[in-house]
């Protein structure tokens, strides 16, 4: 599990773990049933406050990436093909609609924006 955080985003600390962590379980890099390290490590390890690793752990939860077990620690959730794809989606989707709002706010229309979307690709 890596996680490198940025100063230079406006993106808080958590959303940073958050999408690193689900990032990598959905592409395979972190796998079914591992298990992730106690939050009190990671923050130690990122030198930050044991609060962003804290809601991060919470989301990946409610999202469904992991479980936490009582007493034995916070595991990789298995994850069938199609929920993969689903959370993929839904991701692209999201920072697409945020780019494609900015472009067209620049006035470049839906043609132009798939050049570009096709060219960066």
């Amino acid at each position: 599990m890596d996680i490198v955080l940025s100063q230079k985003t406006d993106k808080p600390i958590y959303t940073q773990i958050y999408e690193q962590i689900s990032n990598q379980i959905m592409n395979g890099e972190i796998t079914a049933g591992e298990k992730l390290p106690p939050i009190r490590t990671v923050a130690v390890n990122l030198r930050i406050s044991v609060i962003p690793v804290k809601q991060a752990w919470e989301q990946l939860e409610r999202e469904g990436f992991i479980s936490t077990a009582a007493g034995r620690g916070t595991f990789v959730n298995e994850l069938k093909h199609h929920e993969i794809s689903g959370k993929r989606n839904a991701v692209a989707e999201e920072l697409l609609q945020k780019d494609v709002e900015t472009c067209r706010n620049m006035g470049l229309s839906l043609d132009e924006i798939i050049t570009i979307v096709k060219k960066a690709y």
